[in-house]
Formats: C-alpha cells, sequence, structure tokens
C-alpha cells in the first residue's frame, strides 16, 4: 500500500514539473503582499491537528484488521469519525487551495472577473488561456482531474452522505454513485494536501525569496 508520504510527494513533483513553471513561464501569476494572511497559520495548525487524528483512527483501523478481524467488526462509532475528519480536513485543504488561486493568479490575464469566481471556474478558465503562440499550455480534462474540481464541488455545495458502510458517497452529473472508503478518501487528502504544500513552496520561492528562510522556519510544515 502506497504511503501518505508518497502520495504526498508523487503529486507535488507534478505540480512542480508540470504546473507551477507553466503559470510563472506565463505570468500568470502575481505577487500577493499578503500572502501569509494573519489567521492562515491557525488554521493550518488546526488542520495538522485533524490529520494527527486521521492517523490515530486509521492506526486503529489496521490493528483490528491485522488481529484477523473484519471491517465489519470495527468499532461504527470510530469509522463514522474518521471518515467525518478526513472530510473536514480534505474541504479545509480546498479552501486554502482555492483562496490561493483568487489572491494570487491574475484573474484579469484569464479573462475573469474578479467577481467572487468559483474554483471550477478558475480551472476551466486556466484551461482556455493561450500563450504568444496561440496554444493552450494545459489540457482542462488532465487539470481539472488533478486539481480535483469534482471533489471540490462536492464538498463546498454539501453533495455526499454516508452509506450503508459509512462511506463518503456522492452522485456525479451522470447519476453514477461513487463510494470511497477510509483508504481511499487519504489519496484524496494527499491529493490536495500537496497542492497547498507546492504552491506555497514555489510560490513564496518565485514570490518573496527575501523572506523564504524565514517562512520555512515559520511554517516547516509548509515547506516539505
Amino acid at each position: 500500500m502506497t504511503s501518505y508520504e508518497e502520495l504526498l510527494k508523487t503529486s507535488i513533483v507534478k505540480f512542480e514539473r508540470e504546473i507551477f513553471p507553466l503559470l510563472v513561464d506565463n505570468k500568470l501569476i502575481i505577487k500577493n503582499p499578503e500572502f501569509f494572511h494573519h489567521s492562515f497559520p491557525k488554521r493550518v495548525d488546526r488542520l495538522e491537528i485533524q490529520k494527527a487524528s486521521v492517523e490515530s483512527k486509521i492506526s486503529l483501523l489496521h490493528a483490528h484488521i491485522d488481529s484477523g478481524n473484519s471491517l465489519e467488526n470495527f468499532d461504527d462509532s470510530i469509522l463514522t469519525d474518521l471518515t467525518l475528519v478526513l472530510t473536514q480536513t480534505i474541504f479545509g485543504y480546498f479552501q486554502i487551495f482555492e483562496s490561493y488561486l483568487l489572491d494570487c493568479v491574475d484573474l484579469s490575464k484569464i479573462k475573469m472577473s474578479d467577481d467572487d469566481p468559483k474554483f471550477s471556474e478558475i480551472v476551466k478558465k486556466l484551461s482556455e488561456f493561450r500563450n504568444h503562440d496561440g496554444g493552450l499550455i494545459f489540457h482542462y480534462d488532465g487539470l481539472r482531474k488533478f486539481f480535483n474540481v469534482e471533489m471540490s464541488h462536492v464538498l463546498e455545495n454539501d453533495l455526499w452522505w454516508l452509506n450503508e458502510n459509512l462511506e463518503f458517497t456522492f452522485e456525479e452529473l451522470d447519476r453514477t454513485i461513487i463510494s470511497f472508503n477510509v483508504g481511499e478518501l487519504q489519496e484524496e487528502l494527499a491529493g490536495i494536501n500537496a497542492l497547498v504544500l507546492a504552491f506555497t513552496k514555489n510560490y513564496v520561492k518565485s514570490f518573496d525569496g527575501v523572506n523564504y528562510d524565514n517562512m520555512k522556519n515559520t511554517y516547516p510544515h509548509l515547506f516539505q
């Protein structure tokens, strides 16, 4: 089974190699002097606490399964709490990443007003941006999948429920029912966690190099 750290690393490397350089090279990113809002560290600290809670509950689940017990015999209240905390943490990271796009992407350059656009709209406009040669720099389906727009939409609009197995469940646009177990939800968490980490590190290095070392020491969990 792929570890959480391995999942993080895979997504971080992809963002650093395939996404952020294109944003910078095409001058789609602007310097925001208030990149770290005063409440930001407190929110990240809360998410780290939630992740620690997730890890402790997953350890209990693994110990239960490794002892030869079935998932059906695992404590329903712990499994419910685990699914809920995972979901809340994923949503928290999505909110941070959405704020990054809103505050750091030049919305006028992708022909979008700053009238509170939605996450999905920003991703779509980024995919439609053409460089000086008239070429698209992103593939819409690839960007949409990597930024996990579907999950963001489900969480933001509260369109999910717990099925009979206490799994995170939602209905896609074509009415297909999708369910994620704990392991799959943790992969979803790693994906958006990685985007926040990678954007933070690369944005500060590119736009506030003078304070990079200070920020790295102050917020080490954001500069993995």
